[in-house]
């Protein structure tokens, strides 16, 4: 089976996995019928059925068969994560009216006690709770952000870049593969400080201590006063920039007014903050208001 992320029965799971298994036979039956490279870019980049048909095929045929056996995953890599989206968002599509099996509302009910047959049984809800993370679908802004200081990928988002390569372009593979091994014999064993546009920022070595906003009792009323203070110093800047941050503070807002705010869609803000805090070099309450939001998005994960 391909890991599913609820605390829910095994019948349920198992159920679930079946219905991902009609959707990989819907699109290996076109395959079949068309071509392998027409069909499969709906589900791949480009690049990637053009440099690595044959590995995009085969990923699609262990899917395919993954969730038909019966050991229980704990999670699958990155290209794995890419063409699993990919494919339940192309049912999504073009084969929404299809009925798939039905998770019986006697064991829908998670471990919590709460009834989640609606929930489970809504095909747009597969693309949240197959997946830990959508960090498979931010390419650009994992490699952008390493660039700039992979600490901040590694330390902050705790992300190795080195599970995402087989995902990027040829000449991106060759860059990070070259600028991983010139990192590789400067690796600092201890503590790490890392500075950005001069605020510090101190990180322990297992993750366990991070020195940003002090009170882990996460408030709306705080996260309103980040806002404001982001809001009130955005004059003068670019239309473009500005309308980006507003658009991320929108998403960001909404997000923490669900009931349960989604750990993955908050790792996504902070790599779409991240570049905006060394734009906004220069403009210092904009940069320190930014970098409040930023930590104040880490210490709720932290406390998720």
């Amino acid at each position: 089976m391909v890991p599913i992320y609820l605390d829910i029965e095994y019948r349920a799971k198992k159920i679930i996995n079946k219905n991902i298994w009609y959707m990989f036979e819907l699109l290996e039956t076109n395959c079949i019928a068309l071509d392998y490279q027409e069909v499969l870019s709906d589900i791949f980049p480009r690049y990637l059925i053009e440099t690595n048909l044959e590995q995009c095929i085969k990923i699609v045929k262990n899917l395919h068969s993954m969730v038909c056996d019966d050991f229980n995953r704990k999670n699958i890599t990155p290209f794995y994560e890419l063409a699993l989206f990919n494919t339940i968002s192309w049912w999504i599509d073009v084969a929404s009216d299809i009925e798939l099996d039905e998770i019986p509302k006697n064991i829908c009910e998670n471990k919590q006690g709460i009834d989640m047959y609606n929930y489970l049984n809504n095909i747009n809800n597969y693309l949240d709770f197959m997946f830990q993370d959508w960090d498979f679908l931010s390419l650009e802004q994992i490699y952008s952000i390493y660039q700039q200081n992979p600490k901040i990928l590694e330390e902050f988002l705790h992300i190795d870049i080195k599970h995402y390569i087989q995902l990027m372009p040829i000449d991106i593979q060759e860059e990070l593969n070259k600028q991983i091994e010139r990192r590789q014999d400067n690796m600092n064993k201890g503590n790490t400080t890392i500075n950005i546009n001069g605020k510090q920022i101190n990180i322990a070595k297992d993750n366990s201590t991070i020195n940003a906003l002090q009170n882990s009792q996460m408030n709306i009323s705080e996260l309103e006063t980040i806002f404001e203070a982001i809001r009130r110093n955005l004059t003068g800047l670019n239309k473009e920039y500005v309308d980006e941050i507003l658009d991320v503070l929108e998403q960001v807002n909404d997000e923490f007014n669900k009931e349960i705010p989604k750990k993955s869609r908050l790792k996504n803000y902070l790599k779409m903050i991240s570049p905006m805090i060394t734009v906004a070099n220069g403009v210092p309450e904009l940069v320190k208001n930014l970098q409040n939001l930023y930590n104040y998005i880490i210490n709720f994960i932290n406390n998720l």
